[in-house]
């Protein structure tokens, strides 16, 4: 693995601050390995290692701590003769039930530094909202970045000299989960197909005591298939409904927020740019990484959305607020939103012919406001005119700038 800065940096900064730090991300998405590095860096700053006390929920050694007062007993034991401040790191602690109220209790009680992992987004909803409102600082945690994967290339194979073009073929056919970097190339979909359905039984199945299990399979086959389109609920009931089952919209909505807080799926709704309204209709979904679509079909020749699918992630990944934008009647891939910033973009495969430059760029040109207009495409000639700027997908993935 690699050392990530991007979400190290921001652990750093609160080293020893009262937050509660948080890291929620899908699945195998490195967040095991964060707590590491955490760990690690607690240490080069001197802090005795019997200080430190870093435990998994998933592990052997406690995968019996089933509830809050257990946790109590384990931590009260652990801690008893230690001197001095200590720092509690929990992996994957949404196992443990009614774990917030112990959480909230150390962090009233005992002089600690507290640091949390999750793999469900429900993590801060409910009473784990009330009890450290304010308290708390969210990370979410993402499969490798284009950049974090081209670094972990030239580590483990120890040089800077790299193929871009070569490496993004790699990275468009088999994603970023780190899991999979390790594993021979024709094994890479089968250990992808593994994780999606860990992810299906754990963080969805069993969490939600789901029975209709082929029915959560074929609802998701639909979002997979369907990554970078705008459907409702309805048009997945259609798409049941021509299998000749049945199926309610209650049901469906309900099976896409439980892919959703288990941070499998991500929803990117519409906004009216003219009117400035959230549109409640017709959402697009997007996957945490776009490999479980190939991993899925196997195939290439929709490009153009997983093109879609991972710039979508990498928006999210710089802190970007990401809707649809529609104005009139066209439609703007992304309307991305940090702090007083605002961005379009359209994401294209290439822009091959006259039409196509005229369709990406035309409906950016009818949004009149000073904030930046981006087409994003895999060309190397520069389309930018108008005002209106065009950039590499490479080039935009590898800095730091859109």
């Amino acid at each position: 693995m690699i050392k990530r800065t991007l979400y190290l940096n921001q652990i750093e900064r609160l080293i020893d601050k009262e937050p509660v730090k948080i890291i929620i991300g899908v699945r195998r998405s490195g967040k095991t390995y964060l707590l590491k590095s955490i760990q690690e860096e607690l240490k080069s700053r001197g802090i005795n290692e019997e200080n430190i006390f870093l435990i998994s929920f998933e592990s052997l050694k406690y995968n019996k701590i089933e509830n809050f007062k257990q946790l109590d007993e384990l931590i009260m034991g652990l801690t008893k003769n230690t001197k001095g401040k200590i720092y509690l790191l929990f992996d994957e602690i949404q196992n443990v039930k009614n774990w917030e109220k112990s959480i909230n209790a150390y962090r009233v009680d005992l002089d600690c530094d507290i640091y949390i992992t999750g793999s469900n987004s429900e993590l801060l909803s409910g009473e784990m909202a009330t009890l450290i409102s304010g308290r708390y600082y969210q990370i979410n945690i993402y499969p490798f970045s284009f950049a974090e994967f081209i670094q972990y290339k030239k580590e483990m194979e120890k040089t800077d000299i790299v193929d871009l073009e070569e490496l993004f073929e790699e990275y468009v056919e088999y994603g970023g989960m780190p899991p999979i970097q390790q594993v021979a190339a024709e094994d890479k979909y089968s250990y992808l197909g593994d994780i999606y359905n860990t992810i299906l039984l754990k963080d969805i199945i069993t969490r939600h005591n789901i029975r209709n299990t082929d029915m959560l399979n074929r609802i998701l086959d639909y979002v997979i298939m369907n990554i970078g389109k705008n459907f409702s609920a309805g048009s997945i009931v259609k798409y049941i409904k021509h299998e000749g089952r049945k199926i309610s919209k209650d049901t469906i909505l309900d099976y896409l927020l439980y892919a959703k807080n288990a941070c499998f799926i991500y929803q990117a709704q519409r906004e009216d740019i003219k009117g400035k309204k959230v549109l409640k209709h017709n959402e697009k979904y997007f996957l945490a990484d776009h490999g479980f679509y190939q991993a899925k079909y196997g195939e290439m020749e929709n490009m153009g959305s997983i093109l879609e699918n991972i710039v979508f992630i990498e928006l999210l990944r710089r802190g970007y607020d990401v809707k649809i934008g529609l104005i009139n009647d066209k439609e703007i891939d992304f309307v991305c939103t940090k702090a007083k910033e605002k961005i379009y973009i359209q994401v294209t495969y290439k822009l091959e012919n006259d039409k196509t430059i005229e369709r990406e760029f035309s409906a950016l040109a009818k949004i009149d406001d000073n904030f930046d207009k981006y087409v994003l495409s895999m060309d190397k000639l520069d389309f930018s005119g108008s005002g209106l700027k065009h950039r590499n997908i490479i080039d935009f993935l590898t800095s730091d700038y859109i």
